[in-house]
């Protein structure tokens, strides 16, 4: 992605800079943690069996560990490694509680977290094309390239998707270990399967409305529903099905203007409206546009 400056309506190609280190970067994003990923940090240089994990991160929203590793060479397996990463720590879950209670003085029970939505990040100022075709939307991986400019110290942070897309039907890779029995990577699919049919067509209205409010959103599918959320921030809105009808949850919904008297919900858990008709539908997509602006300036 080309970076440009602006001087007299005329474009100016700002010239890329290198990282002198690659713990130049992990220092960065260490310190950064929240802003880039929306992550707590826990730990940095983390060991389990003689292997050092180079940040321990966690996900407050979905309560699942994140493992980053940082990248220089452009010569790593990093699916293998992201595998051998994630059998580590899936088989040390009591040391990485441990060291998340002590570090942040908390009590996480191992049946706080959800252990089968546990990532692993790679950054690294560019991957190659073959790295970037491992990428598969059924390995639980993510690729983000970070790169520096002269001007400013500008710095950008931008995640590789997956150049082969998922196919109905289609059997993608598959992972090792416990990884194998214990990670799960979410599609939508997974959400329609717990739909009736008519939840599915609501669910799939309210999401295309959402998607057509921006293209730089971020979409995450979990286990029971969908979120959306603005580059690093928390998800502004989320879709699901709850009994017969459509559970739409809103992070900051005690900002939201509620004229329709139709949020339900209260504290800091964020508050919800229940539909089960394209009429309510209809109420409900003001109520995601004040999320969204809300999302923006934030």
């Amino acid at each position: 992605m080309q970076i440009f400056s602006e001087k007299n309506k005329k474009l100016i190609p700002v010239k890329e800079i290198s990282f002198d280190l690659e713990k130049n970067v992990q220092k960065l994003t260490e310190a950064n943690l929240e802003t880039i990923f929306g992550l707590e940090f826990v730990a940095t240089e983390f060991n389990l069996e003689n292997f050092w994990l180079d940040t321990l991160a966690f996900n407050p929203e979905i309560k699942a560990f994140v493992i980053i590793e940082y990248k220089k060479k452009q010569n790593i397996t990093v699916m293998d490694q992201g595998q051998t990463y994630l059998n580590l720590l899936l088989d040390h879950k009591a040391e990485v509680l441990l060291e998340y209670n002590e570090r942040k003085n908390k009590n996480l029970k191992r049946k706080d977290v959800d252990w089968e939505q546990t990532r692993v990040i790679f950054v690294a100022p560019e991957f190659t094309i073959y790295q970037k075709r491992a990428l598969h939307p059924k390995f639980p991986f993510q690729l983000w390239e970070v790169k520096k400019y002269e001007k400013n110290n500008f710095i950008s942070y931008n995640q590789i998707q997956p150049l082969i897309l998922e196919r109905t039907g289609q059997r993608g890779p598959s992972l090792s270990g416990r990884a194998l029995k214990e990670i799960k990577v979410y599609t939508e699919e997974d959400i329609y399967k717990q739909c009736s049919p008519l939840q599915k067509i609501i669910i799939k209205e309210a999401m295309e409305f959402t998607e057509d409010l921006s293209g730089d959103f971020q979409k995450i599918v979990g286990k029971n529903s969908v979120s959306y959320k603005c580059g690093t921030k928390k998800s502004f809105v989320n879709f699901g099905p709850s009994d017969e009808k459509i559970r739409i949850y809103f992070q900051e919904g005690d900002k939201l203007n509620d004229k329709e008297g139709l949020l339900e919900g209260r504290g800091e858990h964020g508050r919800y409206i229940k539909i089960k008709t394209f009429e309510e539908l209809e109420k409900v997509k003001n109520y995601i546009i004040q999320a969204y602006e809300i999302s923006k300036k934030e």
